[in-house]
């Protein structure tokens, strides 16, 4: 009889979350910055931080509901954030506990909360979301030893999509060019699986690249890994080719077929050498940290 698998955290989900509080805790406490007479009589602030103050608690949810399923912890809405604390041990439960108790009082329309008395409450208690982002981080690092949040799993299925996306690129090459020109189907398959490969090589970059201390980066994440040296030098005219195709791929010029197959012909073995280098750099780093720990 197979066993059942142990829940466990999903790393992604929790830092996507607490990502998306950060966005709405900063607006927050931009808008309770300003002075108490200007929060108060302005309705396009006021408007703003509802949606704020909405955005931020279900972030805050989304991770206790995920982790009090893991845990086992039975909860509702209004008792989940309180609950979950005191099991991780977190210090000023009964703050949370008002401060939760407020926000489903804000909510609700039929409890009018005057404009002055939101103000007040979040200039005093809107560092709790912060409080319980922390508590919650250190208590997943700790239980699980992982210490920089690392989506194993998710590491490890984007790399199964890049690894099974080159081979099916590297079917359709073989068939050979005058093959792949005669069949508009081959040139649709390869271009799909080539940006599968390279939006999943895309998003471990995006995951990875803070934990290696890059803190600012868009659609060049892998070239800042280049100049980080997560990846060496000399794949930065792969980099730069693997980038520059998918963005053609994805406008509205038409790639010729002879240029696409000569292109995937150089830059298909990339996409799991680069992937490769990234596991050698994160192996490294993993090595690193559990040494100065």
């Amino acid at each position: 009889m197979a066993t059942k698998k142990k829940k466990t955290f999903k790393i992604s989900l929790i830092v996507e979350a607490f990502q998306n509080l950060e966005k709405s805790y900063v607006d927050l406490k931009k808008h309770v910055s300003l002075p108490e007479e200007e929060f108060v009589n302005n309705k396009l602030v006021l408007d703003k931080v509802r949606i704020d103050f909405n955005l931020a608690f279900e972030s805050c949810m989304r991770v206790c509901r995920h982790m009090s399923s893991v845990l086992g912890l039975k909860t509702s809405s209004k008792d989940c954030l309180v609950k979950l604390a005191q099991h991780i041990g977190m210090k000023e439960v009964e703050k949370l506990q008002r401060f939760t108790e407020f926000y489903f009082k804000y909510r609700d329309l039929k409890e009018a909360v005057s404009p002055k008395e939101l103000y007040r409450f979040l200039k005093e208690n809107l560092v709790m979301f912060k409080e319980f982002a922390r508590a919650v981080v250190e208590f997943v690092k700790e239980t699980t030893g992982n210490y920089l949040l690392i989506d194993f799993d998710l590491l490890n299925e984007k790399s199964k999509f890049i690894k099974d996306s080159v081979k099916k690129v590297d079917f359709v090459l073989r068939q050979g060019l005058e093959e792949f020109k005669s069949k508009p189907m081959y040139y649709d398959r390869v271009k799909y699986f080539y940006q599968v490969a390279y939006d999943s090589l895309f998003d471990i970059c995006k995951h990875l690249a803070p934990k290696f201390g890059i803190k600012k980066f868009g659609d060049d994440c892998l070239s800042k890994m280049v100049e980080a040296g997560i990846i060496p030098q000399e794949y930065y005219m792969d980099v730069f080719k693997l980038t520059n195709l998918k963005n053609k791929l994805i406008s509205t010029w038409e790639v010729p077929p002879e240029e696409l197959y000569e292109s995937l012909k150089e830059l298909n073995p990339k996409f799991e050498a680069i992937v490769k280098e990234i596991s050698k750099s994160l192996k490294k780093l993993l090595e690193e940290r559990s040494v100065k720990r």
